[in-house]
């Protein structure tokens, strides 16, 4: 698998978090996504003698038909204009030859930005298309952050990076231009834009590829932006996790799910990076806790004290030792943990990638985390997690497939007591396999 860097160029793929200084959770503001959802329509079941590939293509162009018809005259006049914008801006995309026949793609890209849980949540349908179609080039669009995920999975061709650019370029619509040359030149048939909503600046990136077929979710209200994608599906009336959302992308394409598959490849160099540090904590294999301090979110962070008393009370009741990890930022938050509990956390670590610390998650009895990447780690390597949330939604974003266990208590994970923590691994550890 090759790996582009899209704008001014490449490194090295961040570890399980973004580094991130210590903020007060009174200090931070978390910008609010741009997601839309909508109800997912009724499906007609095929007329007699229609063939079930055509009555699903009839399907999605009713779908695509309608969406103007819905919207408000001033949202029409709106969305005639930025079309005319982003065409002139971006150029249109190339038109389909003939209706749409999955069986003509050759060429697929897949955009799938933001973290690494993101990605992790993305990795069964890449390996349900990579299976159903193995004659079609499949690349990636990622983000700096999370496409280390795809490293040695064998899914993508190549992987794109998605880069903002400096100064005036820092304005992702501006970029887009020049971002996406390398993408352009590729030709490709189809551009799936995973996300688990509507997101406005993810439906102008599929619309400045320039590729015929582009495939996302819309509100089903409508939107201005729409006219972007010309395959469309609705999110479902019920919450769903990520990643039964992104497995939706399917269903239009023809393909049946045969594996919901988040597992990550490890190398020897990974799992010998977690036995020396299990070696130099003095702790057995299956017989500690890892505690991940770092975050993207400064919401998403729990305080120094309230981490050693856990460390303390879980060794006590338990026999379990910590070892902590996190970032190099994160350096003063580790040693001033660790200053606090000395017998109860062993060590604490900082993880030069993701798959190092995947490797140490997979040889913990369980994680312990704020919301974030680390969480989806934990399900990609099979291995329990206790989370502490912020406001994310647990039943969209808990770890996949994976025992869990979590508190919440609003906004902030730093309002979230010890002893509530404590008391719920209690009642949740002796259930674990």
């Amino acid at each position: 698998m090759s790996r582009m860097a899209l704008g001014a160029g490449m490194r090295e793929c961040d570890p399980p978090t973004e580094e991130r200084q210590m903020s007060h959770p009174d200090n931070c503001h978390r910008s609010k996504e741009e997601n839309g959802t909508a109800p997912m329509c009724k499906t007609p079941k095929p007329l007699a003698g229609q063939n079930q590939g055509n009555w699903r293509l009839c399907r999605i162009t009713a779908d695509f038909s309608a969406k103007h018809d819905i919207l408000r005259p001033s949202d029409f006049v709106k969305s005639k204009i930025q079309h005319s914008l982003l065409a002139l801006a971006y150029g249109a995309p190339r038109k389909p030859e003939g209706g749409f026949r999955p069986k003509k793609i050759r060429k697929l890209l897949v955009i799938r930005r933001n973290g690494i849980g993101d990605m992790i949540c993305a990795l069964p349908l890449l390996r349900n298309l990579h299976a159903a179609w193995p004659h079609v080039q499949l690349d990636v669009l990622a983000s700096e952050k999370n496409a280390c995920v795809l490293d040695n999975l064998g899914l993508a061709n190549q992987v794109f990076l998605y880069r903002r650019g400096a100064g005036l370029f820092r304005n992702h619509y501006l970029n887009l231009r020049r971002l996406l040359k390398p993408v352009r030149q590729e030709d490709y048939d189809l551009v799936i834009a995973v996300k688990g909503g509507f997101s406005s600046l993810l439906a102008v990136i599929a619309y400045a590829t320039r590729i015929p077929w582009r495939l996302g979710y819309v509100p089903s209200s409508g939107h201005s932006l729409d006219f972007c994608f010309n395959l469309k599906i609705e999110l479902p009336r019920e919450r769903e996790h990520q990643v039964e959302s992104c497995l939706r992308f399917l269903e239009p394409l023809g393909i049946c799910k045969t594996a919901c598959d988040l597992s990550l490849r490890l190398a020897s160099a990974h799992e010998q990076y977690a036995e020396d540090v299990l070696q130099k904590a003095g702790v057995a294999n299956g017989a500690f806790i890892l505690f991940n301090v770092s975050s993207e979110r400064c919401e998403s962070r729990w305080t120094p004290a309230a981490v050693a008393s856990t460390a303390v009370q879980l060794l006590n009741a338990h026999n379990l030792p910590m070892i902590l990890c996190g970032l190099p930022r994160d350096r003063e938050f580790l040693n001033a943990t660790r200053r606090l509990a000395p017998s109860a956390i062993r060590e604490a670590v900082e993880p030069p990638g993701i798959h190092h610390f995947a490797a140490l998650v997979a040889r913990s009895r369980f994680l312990m985390c704020g919301d974030g990447g680390p969480m989806h780690v934990a399900a990609a390597v099979r291995k329990p997690v206790f989370v502490l949330f912020s406001a994310t939604d647990p039943q969209i974003w808990k770890p996949y497939g994976v025992p869990f266990a979590y508190s919440q208590k609003g906004r902030f994970v730093a309002d979230i007591p010890a002893s509530e923590v404590i008391s719920k691994i209690q009642e949740w550890l002796p259930g674990l396999p």
